[in-house]
């Protein structure tokens, strides 16, 4: 199955946004999208995702930008404890 990638105005028209917020999540570091050789921004679903949860993280709940940061960074941390965990128990596993 092929990746789709968005460019910034598709990307924002899926999420509901405007593409100058989507700057913004850039410049803040709450999104990461690849770059074509032109430097244009090219998203991809994984990247639609995590601006919707963003979004919903602001709009629904009321959370602030620093408050988002915060937010991602534990996520990351948790999943990454969580990958960390199932290798170990696959390791214990084969003994």
């Amino acid at each position: 199955m092929s990746e789709h990638f968005y460019t910034i105005k598709v990307a924002a028209e899926l999420c509901g946004m405007h593409e100058q917020s989507l700057r913004m999540y850039e410049r803040r570091g709450l999104i990461t999208p690849q770059r074509s050789t032109g430097n244009i921004r090219r998203f991809t679903d994984d990247d639609i995702d995590q601006i919707r949860f963003i979004k919903r993280l602001v709009d629904d709940l009321g959370v602030n930008l620093a408050g988002v940061e915060v937010i991602i960074h534990l996520r990351a941390q948790l999943l990454e404890t969580q990958r960390k965990l199932a290798n170990l128990q696959e390791q214990h596993n084969s003994y």
